[in-house]
């Protein structure tokens, strides 16, 4: 974990739950995982922020954006209800923060290392971790694996990571296939 202590001042306490099962979660211990990484040159504001960067094995990057409170969504609209029933709205959806952090991300490490190094070549994906809420609400700008619900909490944190690992490298290999009959048909 960098850093090694989530800071209790700065940290909700949905990401000091998340933070503490990432790290006491034995399948883990081969990850590094960054906590409130900084961005700068986020696609819709001068910086940003991701809540976990999980580096792990074989090259995959993933992305976590927490989320804690009751969270809901009506007509695209987020908001999340914390435990006193006030309701605040979410400036946006929780799934486009996770992507854009994930795109910043991947276009920050290219900067650095150019488009051919190892790291840019890595699996990168995202996901949106709901501390407080079972299922998040259903919406088309997200498919059901990228969200990790509160009873998925009960079990190891690695397990939801993993799964949405191994299902955004599905995602990645089809539009890959489906490229390469494109441009084979074109041919």
């Amino acid at each position: 974990m960098i850093p090694p202590e989530c800071d209790e001042q700065t940290s909700s306490v949905a990401e000091r739950r998340v933070f503490n099962l990432l790290k006491h979660d034995p399948g883990t211990q081969d990850w590094i995982v960054l906590h409130s990484l900084g961005l700068a040159n986020t696609s819709s504001k001068p910086y940003g922020e991701v809540d976990f960067v999980v580096l792990a094995p074989k090259g995959a990057v993933v992305c976590l954006e927490v989320k804690g409170g009751r969270v809901t969504c009506e007509d695209g609209i987020w908001y999340t209800t914390d435990r006193l029933d006030k309701v605040a709205t979410l400036k946006r959806s929780p799934f486009m923060q996770a992507r854009d952090g994930m795109f910043a991300l991947m276009n920050a490490v290219q900067q650095r290392f150019g488009k051919n190094h190892a790291a840019s070549a890595c699996l990168y994906g995202y996901a949106v971790i709901f501390s407080d809420v079972s299922t998040p609400p259903q919406t088309p700008e997200f498919e059901p694996w990228e969200a990790i619900g509160r009873d998925e909490l009960r079990r190891p944190i690695s397990q939801s990571v993993v799964r949405t690992i191994h299902r955004t490298g599905s995602r990645r290999a089809l539009q890959l296939r489906g490229y390469v009959q494109a441009l084979e048909s074109s041919w």
